[in-house]
């Protein structure tokens, strides 16, 4: 008879130990910051005028002003309104502060009249930029205004869209 005392006194002291609350501490929320994106796109604009126009055979062309220094890498790629299809992409250096593109001719030809969405990009890292342009913009640290960003590692970056009829 003992030993089932013994374990039955075991089995309570078991069951009063279930029944303690224990209270489980959650993490303190924090985020990270990385010190100077809080300013990134205040300023004036960067991207000031962009005129698309079309050459001999119907190709479109994009030229426009910018406050971007002299040789930075800009990279233009055209969808069609509300979709994700690419149609046309082009890259173009800014020259006195402006650009103009190469033509931009879609998979079937020149690009029918009509709704597009526009996104405009510049990432400031060795692949894009030339070693001058990263000096003269702090790898673009340097650059604020609309459409100023961080990429996904931390690079500086442009990306605007803008939705228009060409």
């Amino acid at each position: 008879m003992r030993p089932a005392w013994i374990l039955a006194a075991a089995l309570l002291c078991v069951m009063a130990g279930c029944g303690q609350k224990r209270q489980s501490e959650t993490p303190e929320l924090k985020f990270e910051m990385q010190a100077d994106t809080a300013s990134l796109s205040t300023g004036a604009p960067l991207l000031n005028r962009v005129e698309a126009y079309r050459v001999s055979g119907g190709a479109l062309r994009m030229r426009g002003d910018v406050t971007l220094p002299d040789g930075v890498r800009l990279q233009i790629s055209v969808y069609p309104h509300g979709e994700e299809q690419l149609l046309g992409r082009v890259q173009v250096v800014t020259e006195n502060r402006r650009f103009d593109s190469p033509p931009l001719v879609g998979p079937g030809g020149p690009l029918p009249r009509g709704a597009y969405r526009i996104e405009y990009l510049a990432l400031f890292n060795p692949a894009w930029q030339t070693e001058d342009v990263l000096r003269r913009t702090d790898n673009g640290r340097g650059i604020r205004g609309p459409g100023v960003t961080r990429d996904r590692v931390g690079g500086a970056a442009f990306y605007l869209i803008e939705e228009r009829t060409l």
